[in-house]
Parts: structure tokens; C-alpha cells; sequence
């Protein structure tokens, strides 16, 4: 079972340690407001190509029809369209979390916070002390899918590089149509190579960064109200 983590125990904490700071209240108000919009954006960029997955498109007709004709098709512009804004919102709304949580660490974890506009997750991380909380906010930010959003999202602050290609899967052994949808093109940013993705597999990194976050919360938690030994 996966473990939750205790938002009204964290906020009680600051309520007891950081009476006048109501701004760190709103901010794990924050985190948790973001969890529920990220939630509306995954599910509607996920279901953008529904018309066209294999259950409804068995043959992929529909799909090869659509992609091949001149004019374009209204039906599958507006299925591009909803895959690309959502997959975009839910790819910035889950690495926008990770710095509000690290408001969170910075106000709570080191003994001289960092002012407010030079907080985010990686400079936390370097001014944390040595401590389970700093192993794990370590560790995540090491992780492939979380330097992806992070590169994905500082890509398109510049340029719209990223596109959508409209695809088909089919099995590699019997060509059979497995469904049709988008791809995300590859990207490079920094020292990292980005490789192509399908919408969903991306959606299914955000979800793992999600469960991150989540884990992490759990660790400040930890962090916190664990009493400290004498």
C-alpha cells in the first residue's frame, strides 16, 4: 500500500514553529493544489488520441486516413492540439512542483534559508545538510524523467522545439496495429540527448515524478517531526 503524505501534520508543524509566515501554510496548500491540476491535464492529454486507439480504430484506418489527408482532418488537428497543450501543462505543472516543494525544504531544513526568489530544487539540494532528506532530493534529481521535464520545460521557455509527429504503432514481429497517437521529437538540452517518446510514455514519466514528490513530502515530514536525539 502506498504510503500518503500527512499535508495537516506538516501544516500544524508550521503552525507551531512559524506562527507569522501564513505564506508557508498557502505553499503546502500549493503543492497539494498542484497535485489535483495536474491530474486534469494528465487525463485529458491522455485521452486526446482516444478515437484513434486500437479499440475504436482497430484497423488504424482511421488513423492512416487522417494523417494522410491534404486538408487535414478536424477531428484529428483538435486531438493534436489537446494532446499538446495538456501533455505541455502537465509536464510543466509537475517540474513547477518540485520548487515549490523546495520552498518548502528551504523554509523548514536549513538552518539560513535561501531568500525566496533564488530558492529552487537543485540549489536546496547543494545547501542541505548531509541527512536523509538531502540523500533522497539527491536522488531524485538525478533520475532520467525528472531531468526530462526539467530539460523539456526549460526548451520550450525559448523555442517551441518540441512538436508532436503523428505515429502508429504497429508490432515489430507481425506489423499488427497496436493503435495511433503522437510522438514528442527528441530534444537536446546541456550535457543531455532526449530521445523521441510517445505522449503516453511521457505521461507515464510524470506520473513516476509524481510518486516522487510525493515520497519526498514524506521524507520532509520525516525530517521534521522526528524528534531529534539528545
Amino acid at each position: 500500500m502506498r504510503r500518503r503524505w500527512n499535508l495537516p501534520a506538516l501544516k500544524e508543524h508550521i503552525r507551531t514553529i512559524e506562527p507569522d509566515k501564513n505564506w508557508l501554510l498557502s505553499t503546502v496548500d500549493s503543492v497539494s493544489h498542484s497535485l489535483f491540476i495536474y491530474q486534469y491535464h494528465k487525463s485529458l492529454a491522455r485521452d486526446a488520441f482516444a478515437a484513434y486507439h486500437v479499440e475504436h480504430d482497430p484497423d488504424g484506418i482511421k488513423m492512416f486516413a487522417a494523417t494522410m489527408m491534404m486538408g487535414g482532418d478536424d477531428e484529428f488537428e483538435d486531438a493534436k492540439l489537446a494532446s499538446e497543450a495538456n501533455l505541455i501543462a502537465a509536464i510543466n505543472i509537475t517540474r513547477n512542483t518540485f520548487d515549490i516543494l523546495a520552498q518548502l525544504v528551504n523554509a523548514l531544513a536549513l538552518p539560513q534559508p535561501l531568500a525566496i526568489d533564488r530558492c529552487d530544487f537543485t540549489k536546496v539540494r547543494d545547501k542541505l545538510q548531509e541527512s536523509t532528506l538531502k540523500a533522497e532530493i539527491s536522488r531524485v534529481s538525478q533520475l532520467h524523467w525528472y531531468r526530462y521535464l526539467a530539460g523539456f520545460s526549460n526548451t520550450i521557455k525559448h523555442r517551441q522545439l518540441i512538436t508532436h509527429t503523428p505515429s502508429q504503432k504497429h508490432e515489430e514481429k507481425t506489423g499488427r496495429y497496436l493503435g495511433g497517437g503522437a510522438e514528442v521529437a527528441s530534444f537536446d538540452y546541456r550535457d543531455d540527448k532526449f530521445t523521441s517518446y510517445w505522449v503516453q510514455e511521457v505521461l507515464e514519466g510524470t506520473v513516476e515524478m509524481h510518486n516522487e514528490i510525493v515520497s519526498l513530502g514524506i521524507t520532509l515530514n520525516e525530517h521534521c517531526l522526528t524528534p531529534a536525539l539528545p
